[in-house]
């Protein structure tokens, strides 16, 4: 019985951070003051104003709290993979170790993901699926390019996994796969 190990991700930057504090604060307090003085002008009844801050509301949170909802886990046979919205799970067995190496995105142009496809993509969050710049497919949690792990899979895409310690990571799959 093996038990599930927890791949010790980068962290979220500043960037990401900042743009989630200016969405879901000052935005909903710029939309709420503009509310307020339609209400005060008469233009806008009050319920309505309380039901569009209430929409303002879950749609901040439903976009907001998905960025820190970043996991990757290994149980010895499986790699799973939480990025914000997007879950994969593959058995080891699918991926080519001979091929993954660990880059640094910024060298590695050809792995940069271009165009996001299905995804979250934001300074200093890549989270989904995207296609890079070489035309693959690829499922990518990255919060730092400089430390990332890339995995061919069987179904040809490449899983881009930013992770604090990714050769470490990487050393641990070759061995679970021998």
């Amino acid at each position: 019985m093996s038990t599930e190990r927890r791949l010790a991700l980068s962290r979220l930057g500043k960037a990401p951070v900042v743009l989630a504090v200016l969405f879901a604060a000052v935005l909903p307090i710029i939309i709420a003051v503009v509310a307020l003085l339609q209400v005060g002008a008469g233009e806008m009844s009050p319920v309505v104003m309380l039901a569009i801050q209430g929409l303002i509301a879950v749609l901040t949170l439903g976009m907001v709290l998905p960025m820190w909802r970043r996991e990757a886990t290994f149980d010895g046979k499986h790699l799973r993979v939480k990025a914000t919205f997007y879950t994969r799970q593959a058995p080891l067995s699918d991926f080519d170790l001979d091929q993954a190496r660990v880059v640094d995105l910024r060298e590695h142009t050809e792995l940069k993901p271009l165009l996001k496809t299905n995804g979250v993509g934001m300074p200093g969050l890549l989270a989904g699926h995207f296609r890079l710049r070489d035309r693959r497919k690829a499922f990518c949690l990255v919060t730092d390019p400089s430390k990332v792990l890339a995995l061919p899979h069987a179904d040809g895409r490449i899983w881009l996994l930013g992770l604090e310690h990714p050769q470490a990571v990487l050393d641990i799959l070759r061995r679970s796969q021998g």
